[in-house]
């Protein structure tokens, strides 16, 4: 069977943008695609908006279960496999180009959803919001850092538990705020992460903190669900794990690090 592949790099993964697609799809005249998209569509958050364009197409589709690295290379063989299969006439190949775009988007996603919070808090429009603490260069290494490793790992979904937020309140650039902090309570509040106060008197949730969580973070998952990771590996499967303490001693446990890595053959 002969395959076309629709492909369409260099994403606007910031703006989401997709250009053209639907139609590109159009001009093949095919009933039945399979839709692989890379890591970077899912980091970007904008794999929904992927689908959306092949439903636009009016074709049938079935997704890869699984991310390809920049399938605008070269398509898998597992995926080219699966597709015979399933007995589909074309793909649809989506990736966003060089890594560096891809840990770009990211960071703006992050950027983007702290700027909206901020702008809520403080009753001012996107454009004008100061950004006080997120201007620092600690914030700017935290969200940049947080984005070029999440493209490093190159990780097929970022799993994280409930949040704590802490509690009382803290000085900063704008007065004396409440914990959480305002911008922190927007992001909560627009993005649905799962979060709990906890006993403990501080700052344990900063608006930084909860937008890369909400930048990034594909599931959020019960403890539970950790444990039946180390026991629930498989044969080809490797657990790794790290741990990092911070600098100040809230009386959490340290924060965990897992990956559960694939070796295939």
């Amino acid at each position: 069977m002969g395959y076309n592949f629709f492909i369409k790099s260099n994403i606007d993964f910031g703006r989401g943008a997709l250009g053209d697609l639907a139609e590109i799809i159009k001009g093949y005249n095919l009933k039945s695609v399979m839709v692989v998209y890379d890591g970077g569509v899912k980091a970007a958050g904008i794999a929904d908006k992927v689908l959306a364009e092949v439903e636009k197409a009016g074709v049938d589709y079935t997704v890869f279960d699984g991310v390809i690295p920049n399938p605008t290379n070269e398509v898998a063989e597992e995926a080219a496999e699966l597709a015979r299969q399933s007995g589909v006439e074309g793909f649809v190949a989506v990736g966003g180009g060089s890594s560096i775009d891809l840990a770009k988007a990211v960071a703006r996603r992050i950027f983007d959803i702290k700027a909206e919070a901020e702008s809520e808090a403080h009753g001012v429009p996107v454009d004008e919001v100061q950004f006080h603490e997120v201007g620092a260069v600690d914030s700017i290494v935290d969200i940049v850092g947080a984005a070029i490793c999440s493209d490093h790992l190159g990780v097929d979904k970022v799993c994280a538990t409930s949040v704590p937020t802490g509690y009382g309140t803290i000085t900063c650039a704008v007065g004396e705020l409440p914990v959480p902090a305002p911008a922190t309570q927007a992001i909560l509040r627009k993005t649905g992460l799962p979060n709990y106060r906890s006993d403990i008197e501080q700052e344990l949730l900063t608006p930084t903190g909860a937008a890369i969580l909400a930048g990034i973070v594909d599931e959020f998952i019960d403890e539970t669900v950790i444990d039946d990771m180390y026991s629930g590996s498989k044969e080809g499967e490797d657990i790794l794990t790290g741990r990092g303490t911070g600098k100040r001693d809230t009386g959490l446990s340290p924060l965990c690090l897992l990956l559960r890595t694939v070796v295939r053959e």
